[in-house]
């Protein structure tokens, strides 16, 4: 039988690093540090074919050689964003060996924030996880792909929401509402345009934009509200080009009251999610 090698990768993934950065102007107790954690993944592909078809090691380069790699940039790079650190990761792999041809890195943050305004004393408490990929291919100048997000980005709004109106046949048993609750684990992702380095002040105008127009508007319907929120952040930023944004439904359903003689009046709700609303759209210029 003839079978061929269509396509390979390999790497090492959940490669977790913390760095503290310490200005070393003071003594240690007194001196204000920022506690950065990132987790990531690097994948290869390149001119490993004879690996996998001939048994022939002497073109990988170890997954415990791209975890060391890791550790070693993370020492030399400042890791303001996330989106620069896998820049110069891939563009790393790239320049260190010419048989790899493409380089795909994905991050992953943990928020850590400051504790009483304790110089030294932070707190890991978010669910939110700022999120990013960076492809960088071999051509007569290396192209990157950066791609920002975030994701479990719990939010949620107590009125100003409805749904109703909506299809009717014999399989619909939900009520029409002009009162309800919000709620969802947000995800989203962004493409960068190709000259955009600012990649810090671009998260925080994207997430800013995302956060208002969810509450300050009423919401006929997820849907609209998910393409609302895209609108707003394509016009927050002109360093992006497309966003995807996924809004599953945490539903938070009226309990009934009225077997305990007393009345619910949108206040006592049971909640779930599973199953769940999926809700997702991409937005583009």
């Amino acid at each position: 039988m003839s079978v061929r090698l269509v396509q390979q990768t390999y790497g090492k993934h959940r490669v977790r690093i913390s760095k503290i950065k310490r200005p070393r102007v003071s003594p240690p107790g007194e001196e204000r540090h920022e506690l950065v954690e990132i987790t990531v993944d690097v994948e290869l592909q390149g001119s490993f074919d004879t690996a996998y078809t001939d048994g022939d090691n002497s073109s990988i380069i170890a997954t415990d050689t791209c975890r060391n790699t890791i550790y070693v940039l993370a020492k030399d790079d400042p890791l303001d964003s996330i989106e620069a650190f896998g820049v110069t990761v891939a563009n790393h792999f790239l320049r260190q060996y010419a048989h790899v041809a493409r380089v795909t890195i994905g991050l992953s943050e943990r928020k850590w924030h400051r504790l009483l305004d304790c110089p030294h004393g932070f707190l890991g408490t978010d669910s939110e996880t700022p999120t990013a990929v960076v492809t960088a291919t071999r051509d007569i100048d290396f192209v990157t792909v950066a791609r920002g997000g975030l994701e479990n980005l719990m939010i949620a709004k107590t009125t100003q929401s409805g749904f109703a109106s909506f299809h009717r046949d014999e399989y619909r048993t939900l009520s029409d509402t002009d009162d309800r609750i919000l709620a969802t684990s947000m995800k989203a992702s962004w493409t960068y345009n190709p000259q955009t380095d600012a990649f810090i002040n671009c998260r925080e105008q994207i997430r800013s934009a995302l956060l208002s127009t969810f509450i300050n508007h009423y919401s006929r319907s997820v849907q609209e509200t998910l393409y609302k929120m895209a609108q707003a952040a394509l016009a927050a930023t002109e360093s992006i080009s497309a966003i995807t944004l996924t809004m599953p439904n945490k539903h938070h359903i009226p309990f009934n009251l009225a077997p305990f003689n007393r009345t619910n009046d949108n206040e006592i709700f049971v909640v779930t999610d599973e199953p769940f609303g999926f809700i997702s759209a991409t937005v583009e210029r």
